[in-house]
């Protein structure tokens, strides 16, 4: 008795000989989606939990293709990575446990070391200025010095 093979998104009975999980509508969908992503990633430095649960519904290179891509567009804008850049990055690698090496990029800077970099007058997160020996920054809140446990 033959396998009866369904689209992973819907449920519709595929009925083409094909390896593909999806059917044509859900694949044209997820495809969309996936191109949205790609959108917020670039322009608005951002990658939303949601969005990485429609993203595991991609084949490993997809997701490789797509951290090279925003990977090298991001690091070539004026100024190079910025902090809100290195952050969606390094949220795409972690989700999906991604390598430069492997796919032959730089490390990322770590978010700790970028602190570091920042003026000590300036909130890494407002860019507003403050002085140097302030735990929290008073315009947003940000902890500004890593041994610093704020009260409840």
């Amino acid at each position: 008795m033959e396998e009866i093979k369904k689209c992973e998104e819907c449920g519709k009975v595929l009925k083409d000989e094909t390896d593909e999980p999806y059917c044509k509508q859900c694949d044209e969908k997820l495809d969309k989606q996936f191109d949205n992503i790609e959108d917020n990633i670039f322009i608005f430095k951002e990658l939303l939990d949601s969005e990485i649960k429609i993203l595991e519904k991609f084949d490993d290179e997809d997701i490789k293709d797509l951290f090279k891509r925003a990977y090298t567009k991001l690091s070539h804008e004026e100024g190079g990575l910025k902090k809100e850049s290195i952050i969606v990055l390094n949220k795409l690698k972690d989700s999906f446990k991604l390598k430069e090496s492997e796919m032959g990029l730089e490390k990322l800077p770590d978010m700790k070391d970028l602190k570091k970099t920042l003026p000590k007058d300036e909130c890494p997160e407002c860019a507003k200025k403050i002085k140097e020996d302030f735990n929290l920054c008073p315009y947003c809140g940000c902890i500004l010095k890593d041994d610093f446990v704020p009260r409840s």
